[in-house]
């Protein structure tokens, strides 16, 4: 039993019109036509007596419309609880963030909070390798990091955030009377060092010519926030990009000779499932409004 013709077939009872019917199911009333006689040969009985002037519903055809209506209503109430979903009116979202690129995430974040309110966001904070593991077993979504993934783990990665990392210090730090920072410079002041995890590390690495174990590091901190909260009470240095001065007002920040480019964060979701619409609709608001409204920012930033 087909949908259609129990929809042709409802129409028509209730209109007791095959004219309108066809108006209501965009076909024509030959279209129509052929579904009813096509339900009645499913269900071997006569639905409707037609004739030149009125249509009527048989016994047969009165009990059948109840239980159509309620089938189609049943249908119908299915369809939007799964378009609801699929567009991300209802349900969850499990994302996974790196350091470095958490205040992008948290814009995009709170555009996706008030644009799609019955959605829960679900957020950890952890190192690259943490967040490959948790993806690889289905307990989130989709990862933000600065690593691409290996080959062998499943991961669909793709350029998404850029951003550029800087010296920061406090605004009496000797390294501010500079215009930019270069690796010797470093060399004669302590460093709090991000703990973003070796594999991060091991990219960031690679961007420069400069060996960062060489570096006096006094502290490794995991929390970016934390680790800004030490250099605002010491003479360290620590790496950070320049958003994060918004909620630490009282430091500021210097290039880096070898490091005056963008580097580049990917997204990561696992290729055996279909990607959530949710998580779709949150990687179109990290690249499609939270990463310009963030560079306006970040340009605006001493």
């Amino acid at each position: 039993m087909e949908l259609r013709h129990l929809r042709s077939f409802v129409y028509v009872a209730e209109t007791l019109s095959f004219s309108i019917a066809a108006t209501r199911c965009c076909v024509t009333q030959s279209a129509i036509s052929q579904h009813i006689k096509a339900l009645e040969d499913e269900l071997r009985c006569k639905l409707l007596i037609r004739t030149s002037h009125s249509i009527m519903l048989t016994e047969s055809g009165e009990a059948l419309l109840p239980r159509a209506k309620e089938i189609l209503k049943q249908t119908d109430d299915c369809k939007e609880q799964i378009n609801a979903l699929n567009n991300c009116l209802v349900g969850e979202l499990r994302i996974g963030v790196g350091s470095f690129i958490a205040p992008y995430i948290r814009m995009a974040a709170l555009i996706f909070m008030e644009r799609y309110p019955n959605v829960r966001i679900n957020a950890e904070f952890a190192k690259a390798a943490n967040l490959n593991h948790l993806l690889r077993s289905h307990s989130i979504d989709l990862a933000f990091t600065l690593n691409s993934a290996y080959k062998n783990e499943g991961i669909k990665s793709e350029p998404c955030i850029p951003f550029r990392i800087y010296a920061m210090m406090r605004d009496t730090h000797p390294l501010a009377r500079l215009e930019r920072v270069s690796y010797e410079d470093l060399l004669r002041h302590n460093v709090i060092m991000p703990d973003v995890g070796e594999r991060v590390f091991n990219t960031f690495q690679q961007y420069l010519r400069y060996d960062l174990m060489k570096l006096n590091v006094k502290c490794i901190v995991s929390d970016p926030n934390e680790d800004l909260a030490i250099v605002e009470e010491t003479h360290c240095v620590t790496f950070m990009p320049k958003l994060y001065l918004k909620s630490h007002p009282t430091l500021t920040v210097r290039p880096i000779v070898g490091l005056e480019h963008d580097l580049m964060s990917n997204a990561h979701w696992m290729k055996d499932v279909p990607m959530k619409r949710s998580a779709q609709l949150f990687l179109d608001i990290v690249r499609n409004e939270a990463i310009p409204y963030i560079k306006t920012l970040e340009e605006a930033m001493r």
